[in-house]
C-alpha cells in the first residue's frame, strides 16, 4: 500500500489519526481518497439494472410519468435529470482515512468524508465556507463500539472546508478541515436519537486524490 496522505483530529475527545492510502485490492488499483465522475442517468440506470426486466420497464415506465407531471424543467425536476439528465458534468469526492493500527485496517476505525455530487465547472466554489457533507465513523475502541454516521434528514450536522482542492485527470489533491455530530447507525434505522449516543469529530485532512471510473460505489474501498 500507498500513503496518500493523512488526516488528523478528535473523536469523542479522543485524539485519533487516520492514513490515506492507495493499492490494490481483489485485483483492482484502489485509492481510499478519489474523485469520480457521476451522472445522476447512470446511477439509475445502474440501480434499474439490478432489478428483473419486466420490474425494469415498470419502474421507468412509473418514473417517466411522474416526471412529465413535473414539468419539463430539469432544473427544477430531479426525476427528469435522474431519467435523462441535463448535461452538467458531476464530480463525486470520497476521502477515506484508514486506522494504522486496527487490525484489519479496511473495516476497522475508518473514517470517511464524501460529498454530495458537485458541479465540475463549479468546483472552485467549495474553496469558500462550510459545505454539507456525510461523514462516517467505524468507532472500535473504548466501551462503545459500532458505525457512527451522520444524516441531515435527522438534524445530525456534518461539514467540511477546503483550504485547497485540485481535481485533474488521473488524480489530484484536497486540503481541509471537517466536524460532524455521528450517531449510531442503529439508532438511526430506528429514527429514535439519543444525543448521549452521538460522538463528535472534528479535524484536518491533507491528502492526494486517485481517479475512479464513473459512478463506481462510494463504498468499495470500504468492502
Amino acid at each position: 500500500m500507498t500513503v496518500l496522505g493523512s488526516i488528523d483530529g478528535t473523536v469523542d475527545g479522543t485524539e485519533r489519526g487516520w492514513l490515506t492510502i492507495s493499492g490494490e485490492v481483489d485485483g483492482n488499483d484502489m485509492a481510499s481518497a478519489a474523485w469520480r465522475p457521476h451522472s445522476d442517468a447512470q446511477t439509475m440506470e445502474n440501480a434499474l439494472g439490478a432489478i428483473g426486466e419486466q420490474q425494469r420497464e415498470q419502474m421507468k415506465e412509473r418514473l417517466e410519468k411522474m416526471a412529465e407531471m413535473m414539468g419539463d424543467d430539469a432544473a427544477a425536476n430531479p426525476l427528469a435529470q435522474m431519467l435523462g439528465g441535463d448535461g452538467e458534468e458531476k464530480i463525486a469526492l470520497r476521502i477515506m482515512g484508514v486506522d494504522p493500527d486496527a487490525e484489519k485496517i479496511l473495516r476497522q476505525g475508518g473514517l470517511t468524508i464524501e460529498l454530495p455530487p458537485f458541479s465540475a465547472e463549479n468546483k472552485d466554489e467549495l474553496l469558500h465556507g462550510q459545505h454539507e457533507a456525510e461523514i462516517s465513523y467505524h468507532k472500535n475502541f473504548g466501551e462503545k463500539t459500532g458505525f457512527h454516521v451522520s444524516t441531515h434528514e435527522v438534524g445530525t450536522d456534518a461539514v467540511v472546508a477546503f483550504d485547497q482542492l485540485e481535481i485533474v485527470e488521473g488524480g489530484g489533491f484536497a486540503q481541509g478541515t471537517f466536524e460532524a455530530s455521528l450517531c449510531p447507525i442503529s439508532a438511526l434505522m430506528k429514527g429514535s436519537i439519543d444525543p448521549e449516543a452521538c460522538i463528535r469529530v472534528a479535524g484536518r485532512f491533507e491528502t492526494d486524490l486517485g481517479e475512479e471510473e464513473p459512478n463506481s460505489p462510494a463504498s468499495r474501498s470500504n468492502d
